[in-house]
């Protein structure tokens, strides 16, 4: 049994959480809407068109990036990393340690302000793999860019 093709699971990284305050604050500003405007109404109707109204606004501002926050991730084992992307995070997009050759990191001013920052793999052929929104982005990239010195060490 040779344990050179298993593959362990190093790290699961999901983008930074601030992500999800903007949906949270629509989220608590349509219910209180909801509840100040509900009262005045007088017909059965405009109740049901104001409810079909929130809970519409409710599934497309906070429902829909919640699943999307909570089904995209970047996994990182000992063979590959891994991109999960899309609102079932069924889109997978991955490159093998093999084909990468470094790693940067870019910030812009908001991804500064929460701490985080896109993550770019860089591929010896093709597209760059990016990670965006990772939390504590340059701590990752010098962890993962000792796993790589390391690996090729172990090839020699």
């Amino acid at each position: 049994m040779s344990t050179s093709f298993s593959e362990q699971e190093l790290a699961v990284i999901r983008k930074h959480g601030s992500v999800l305050l903007f949906p949270v604050l629509l989220l608590g500003a349509t219910g209180g809407v909801f509840f100040f405007v509900e009262s005045k109404l007088n017909q059965a109707w405009q109740h049901q068109a104001l409810l079909t109204f929130v809970l519409l606004f409710a599934l497309i501002f906070w429902l829909l990036p919640s699943i999307r926050f909570f089904t995209n991730k970047y996994e990182i084992t000992s063979n590959r990393v891994v991109v999960h992307r899309g609102l079932t995070g069924n889109r997978i997009e991955e490159a093998s340690w093999g084909e990468l050759t470094g790693v940067s990191v870019t910030k812009t001013f908001g991804l500064w302000i929460r701490g985080a920052g896109d993550l770019r793999l860089h591929r010896e052929f093709g597209a760059d793999l990016v990670l965006q929104g990772v939390p504590k982005a340059k701590r990752l990239a010098r962890d993962i860019e000792g796993f790589m010195t390391k690996r090729s060490g172990m090839g020699k």
